[in-house]
């Protein structure tokens, strides 16, 4: 059989892409009810970054998703949700603060600030999935490196924000995306960028 070629060999790129994309956001969904939404949406949601980078270190063909998604499941279950609930718990208080400033205090420099502050925060809580994913670290350990790789990669911290923000608005314009693909498709900046950073450390701390 001859090798595809051209749009052949892209429709079936996109299609089996789309496939896998449909396989994960179903496996998000059960397993997030399966741990009772509360204790369930965070180690889905670190399966599916797990098994999007093994597609991109090993190759689609080499994973198998549910197995694999049942496996890191299971293995982040406890230490996904101190690390989800963590970062919820900053957000909700930062959010919390812009309120409060824009409504009572009403100060344009403290409420930029916040602002921006939010801003770098969300950016550090992109990273934080990824190092799981790739290190065996304590949960301090894991929050330090996540805003550690933020600050000192720039280019991939913005990269990683503008294809954040890409995808929410590719959602508003197909919202059809998020009930296909919805988590999938958001996590991919995070995890890509994500490995391009930590690859870099990496390498410069195998050169010291």
């Amino acid at each position: 059989m001859k090798e595809m070629k051209g749009i052949i060999k892209g429709s079936y790129v996109l299609g089996q892409t789309i496939i896998d994309g449909l396989h994960l956001q179903l496996l998000f969904l059960l397993y997030t009810l399966r741990g009772g939404v509360i204790l369930g949406l965070f180690p889905a949601l670190a399966s599916v970054f797990q098994v999007i980078y093994l597609f991109l270190v090993r190759g689609k063909d080499s994973v198998k998703v549910k197995e694999s998604f049942q496996q890191f499941y299971k293995q982040y279950f406890k230490m996904s949700n101190y690390l989800g609930y963590t970062l919820a718990a900053i957000g909700l208080f930062l959010a919390f603060d812009l309120r409060v400033s824009k409504t009572f205090i009403q100060s344009a420099v403290i409420h930029y600030g916040l602002i921006v502050l939010l801003v770098l925060f969300l950016g550090a809580c992109l990273f934080v999935y990824p190092v799981l994913c790739r290190y065996e670290l304590t949960y301090r350990q894991y929050l330090r490196q996540a805003v550690g790789l933020f600050f000192t990669n720039i280019i991939e911290s913005i990269a990683m924000l503008f294809g954040t923000f890409l995808v929410l608005s590719i959602y508003v314009a197909f919202p059809i995306l998020l009930v296909i693909a919805g988590v999938p498709l958001f996590i991919f900046p995070s995890i890509w960028f994500g490995l391009q950073a930590m690859k870099k450390m990496e390498e410069k701390a195998s050169k010291v």
